[in-house]
């Protein structure tokens, strides 16, 4: 019986023991470690933007603070691995240790440059501004594959990634640069011969009509300028024909033909466009368009002769054939 009552003293000895220092462990949590917690030393915080990332971190520890996980962002002023933005922001005081969450640019995002080549100047500048391009420099060229006014070249060029915001340098055609031409001789020349190469050079041609006992309808029986004499693109030369007025097709008529470039992708495609007629035939449009752009043939003046076939190609591959009476 001793010795169990013993036992039991010991058992409540120890635990009295237990309690005693559970109590002042209690005691020096509630009094000591929480208020030391709360009266944590508050620093203040550091302005990284701008710095590098590594930069950042090594400014944070420094003031006693550290980076949370950096959150990634575009950015068009900002170059890759670059601060854009900090929370808190600089000079707020929080607790020592606290975390600190960056904003870290990926650089600019890209997007592909379209194609503006064969545009009008306007066309070609909205074109720019609706893809988030800016238009820049306009330097101008004589150029006889395109109309005046029209886009014969760009920089950056078509396709690559560039950042948006980009200025776009843009070369623009002046038109055929002017030409002097010495008149050949054309009396009996046939009209449908003449009168496609005359104006491919520029000039301005208007006939007349007269019957002649000897020379064939469609013949050439004099011309104004008369041959040798110089002239310049945009000069009219003056032909009497042989035939009467609306019995035959003698002077041609313009061409009232469209072609739109196929819209898909953002590249220039290149564009050749053949015309068969009664005068043989000829390549009237041999260049490279932007997507969607209209190739109006009635404003380059193309006359033809007779029953008219017109095929366009793109990229080399036959896209249409059209025929006219």
């Amino acid at each position: 019986m001793v010795g169990i009552n013993n036992t039991l003293f010991a058992i409540i000895k120890v635990s009295l023991y237990c309690l005693i220092l559970v109590g002042v462990g209690g005691a020096l949590t509630v009094f000591v470690v929480i208020p030391r917690w709360v009266r944590t030393e508050e620093v203040v915080v550091p302005n990284v933007t701008g710095k590098t990332y590594f930069e950042a971190v090594r400014l944070l520890n420094e003031a006693g603070l550290r980076a949370a996980a950096p959150i990634r962002e575009a950015s068009h002023q900002a170059p890759k691995g670059e601060i854009v933005a900090q929370k808190p922001l600089a000079h707020f005081r929080i607790k020592s240790y606290q975390a600190v969450e960056l904003t870290v640019s990926i650089g600019a995002e890209l997007e592909p440059v379209p194609s503006v080549i064969g545009k009008q100047l306007n066309a070609a500048r909205d074109t720019l501004t609706t893809a988030g391009f800016r238009p820049n420099r306009v330097a101008y060229v004589h150029s006889a594959s395109y109309l005046p006014d029209t886009v014969i070249a760009q920089t950056p060029p078509e396709g690559g990634g560039q950042a948006r915001g980009s200025a776009v340098n843009l070369l623009v055609s002046l038109g055929k640069v002017m030409q002097y031409i010495q008149v050949p001789e054309l009396r009996t020349h046939s009209i449908h011969e003449v009168v496609p190469a005359l104006e491919a050079a520029g000039l301005t041609v208007e006939i007349q009509y007269s019957p002649h006992p000897k020379i064939p309808p469609g013949g050439i029986i004099r011309h104004k300028p008369a041959s040798g004499v110089h002239i310049q693109s945009g000069d009219l030369i003056i032909f009497e024909v042989s035939g009467v007025r609306d019995e035959m097709d003698i002077t041609g008529r313009l061409l009232p033909f469209k072609h739109t470039v196929s819209e898909e992708g953002n590249v220039s495609r290149h564009v050749e466009i053949v015309i068969m007629d009664d005068s043989g035939k000829r390549t009237m449009v041999d260049g490279y368009y932007a997507p969607g752009t209209v190739i109006d043939l009635e404003k380059q003046t193309i006359r033809v002769f007779g029953q008219v076939r017109v095929i366009i190609y793109e990229n080399g591959k036959k896209l249409h054939e059209h025929r006219y009476r």
